[in-house]
């Protein structure tokens, strides 16, 4: 990415807000239920000093009694207003949070696979760490500008006019209690649970990236983002939950705050014999002041705000920003069919590029369904080779032709027609088998042709005891799939896609091959076509005709065969 100056906060926090369309009547009921709310805080000192002026003699006992009723309708008044502020400023975040969540994983997605292999703690700080700082502050600067800062003027404004000196003095002793609104702070346990939830969808997200070479191949870009803000809205769903939890219990703290003041002074005031102040002056001087701290609280923070706003955003908008397109499909290219999977390296190396893994110069040829495990121990050398076949990373010298044809000269689009790449540790969507087994390029395949696919990999033998069989949710809390299970429903998928070369992937994960049913899915998965192997264990180089090592460009012969040589 570019370096560029850095834009001011001012600028990011508007793009942030306003990235989803205008919001204008948004932030306008924002403004007014702020001041709805300053107007009902400022009253109620001058209603609780009155309320202590007519209980002494002499005092009006009628008004007495219609003071408290007055008290808690502004009260009332007060707790709905900040609801609104609130509640309107926590769904225009939301909807912007979410539009930018999913756009990051647009961005993301749409990285060259061989770039797309982020550690969950990455994802975690980009998709919430960052933006939940965001919102958060966001959050706390709307009520500082809509609420705050009115109510502490009207608040100031009522001291200043019963007492300017003491005003002055009730002042410097709100700031040694300025701590006391940490109080407020969001439950630890709580805080907890949501870090929890986060982390593991940002491993969802993780390995989904890792996996980029299969969405790419499989063309499954849309199921994934999809899947993907389905996530994010159960996220979201939880955290805002939270939000509405923790926000009452403040509130109805606040109001508990303020009975305990108006007890405390009332008693008090009771026991003074003589003050420059009357009694209800007095208690309205005290009441004003213990309810300046929490405005106060806030419009000292903004500045750190305003910087804690701006680094989030710093490490948002770059991403954003990137003119990263995803590969989409031309319906009108032409279309070789299923090809025959031979492969020929010529004069082939690789230096340098996005990774550090590097190639020596070879020539290798791979004949039609001849089935290849490669042995580096390096695990980054083999994904470097199958990328090459995938056309995901260009040779530095040389050329690789896929049934005599360059890579280079093939659409991107039908080169991954005739790839499936399987990881041993790929999740499934949180939605139907059949969309599972129909993923991708597929996904408007017949019911049948599914079935059949199901039926080949040994599948059917299970999902026929599910629920509602091929249109089982996979997500219902009550229904887990075994590690061999969730395998042999991706083998149904590439058998759906009947692609002519076959990457099985145990790089960090492996295939239960200790299942009868999986090792039969596999044979025939394997049958008739070209297949790499990323794996080191003796059961699956078993399935490989030859072993090959990237680095050495030596082919070790495992089993009497003459489909692969090497000069």
């Amino acid at each position: 990415m570019p370096d560029k100056q850095p834009a001011p906060p001012i600028e990011l926090l508007t793009r942030f807000v306003t990235r989803s369309g205008s919001h204008w009547l948004t932030l306008i009921s924002i403004l007014i239920a702020g001041g709805l709310f300053a107007l009902a805080i400022t009253l109620v000192p001058l209603v609780v000093g009155q309320l202590f002026t007519q209980i002494l003699p002499g005092g009006n006992r009628q008004l007495m009694q219609s003071l408290p009723l007055i008290l808690m309708i502004l009260l009332l008044a007060a707790i709905f207003a900040d609801w609104v502020v609130y509640y309107v400023l926590e769904r225009l975040l939301g909807r912007a949070i979410l539009d930018i969540r999913t756009e990051l994983f647009k961005k993301l997605l749409a990285l060259p696979p061989a770039c797309s292999d982020f550690p969950a703690e990455t994802i975690s700080l980009y998709f919430f760490q960052s933006i939940e700082k965001l919102g958060h502050n966001v959050c706390l600067l709307g009520v500082c500008l809509s609420r705050d800062l009115l109510t502490a003027a009207g608040l100031l404004g009522v001291m200043a006019w019963l007492n300017p000196e003491m005003s002055l003095l009730v002042l410097a002793m709100l700031a040694t209690i300025f701590f006391i609104g940490q109080i407020f702070r969001a439950n630890a346990r709580q805080q907890d649970m949501l870090g929890q939830k986060q982390y593991e969808v940002s491993r969802g997200l993780s390995k989904a990236l890792r996996l980029n070479r299969i969405i790419h191949l499989d063309k499954g870009y849309e199921q994934e983002i999809r899947h993907t803000r389905n996530s994010f809205e159960q996220l979201q769903s939880f955290s805002q939950k939270q939000f509405r939890q923790t926000k009452l219990m403040e509130l109805l703290v606040y109001v508990l705050l303020i009975g305990v003041l108006t007890a405390f002074l009332y008693y008090l005031l009771q026991q003074l014999a003589s003050n420059q102040l009357t009694a209800g002056d007095a208690a309205a001087f005290f009441m004003a002041g213990a309810m300046l701290i929490f405005p106060l609280q806030r419009l000292f923070s903004i500045n750190l705000l305003l910087k804690q706003c701006s680094e989030a955003l710093q490490v948002i908008f770059p991403l954003l920003d990137q003119d990263s397109r995803i590969v989409e499909e031309n319906p009108y290219t032409t279309q070789f069919g299923r090809g025959k999977g031979k492969l020929r390296f010529e004069g082939v190396s690789f230096r340098g590029g996005a990774t550090e893994c590097q190639l020596p110069h070879f020539n290798l040829e791979i004949a039609s369904g001849q089935k290849i495990a490669l042995i580096n121990r390096d695990a980054n050398i083999n994904r470097l080779f199958a990328d090459l076949v995938c056309g995901f990373v260009q040779p530095s010298t040389g050329r690789i032709l896929l049934d005599d044809n360059d890579t280079k000269r093939i659409n991107p689009a039908e080169l991954c027609s005739y790839i499936a790449w399987i990881a041993a540790d790929e999740d499934l969507l949180g939605d139907t088998v059949a969309i599972n087994i129909a993923y991708g390029s597929a996904c408007c395949s017949r019911e049948i042709a599914i079935t059949t696919a199901a039926h080949a990999s040994q599948a059917m033998e299970f999902i026929r005891k599910l629920p509602q069989g091929l249109q089982t949710k996979i997500n219902q809390p009550a229904l887990t799939f075994s590690d061999d299970q969730r395998q042999r429903i991706l083998i149904a998928r590439a058998l759906l896609k009947n692609p002519s070369i076959i990457i099985l992937d145990e790089t960090t994960a492996c295939f239960n091959t200790d299942n009868t049913a999986l090792l039969q899915a596999l044979q025939v998965l394997l049958n008739n076509r070209t297949v790499l192997i990323l794996s080191s264990r003796p059961v699956m180089l078993n399935l490989a005709g030859q072993q090959f090592d990237p680095e050495k460009p030596a082919l070790i012969s495992a089993c009497h065969s003459d489909g692969c040589t090497v000069r």
